[in-house]
């Protein structure tokens, strides 16, 4: 295995900082990682010092207390880079493939089309 793809994984017990606010969890709070699990997706468990324990937060959400400012840099210089894409067109017509606009919950992007087939579905059965 190679060891790129280890080296953002945080193990059992390791310090942590959450990237961005969370139920109950301002963002920038310490916390320990008290649980690893997953095979393609890897989710953590985090208990924060406030006291406030959250499941299945992604690897994304997190950064190790040293690397945290690097981290927000590093997310803020994506958003620019990803904002001048999109003034520019260079999106590529994804969107428009996507068939909506994809929503994030909890750190992870639901596609738009699996959205508007939830929705679909929930009218046929009456249940909107």
């Amino acid at each position: 295995m190679a060891k790129a793809a280890t080296i953002d994984r945080f193990k059992r017990g390791e310090t942590v900082k959450n990237l961005d606010a969370l139920p109950g969890v301002p963002a920038g709070t310490r916390g320990r990682v008290l649980l690893v699990d997953g095979f393609y997706w890897t989710r953590y468990r985090v208990l924060f010092e406030n006291g406030v324990d959250i499941g299945s937060i992604d690897g994304s959400m997190l950064a190790r207390p040293k690397q945290f400012e690097e981290a927000l840099a590093r997310r803020e210089a994506a958003a620019k880079a990803e904002e001048a894409q999109a003034e520019t067109g260079g999106d590529g017509g994804g969107a428009a493939a996507g068939g909506g606009e994809a929503k994030t919950v909890n750190g992870v992007s639901v596609p738009g089309h699996l959205l508007e087939r939830s929705k679909r579905a929930r009218e046929r059965l009456g249940a909107a």
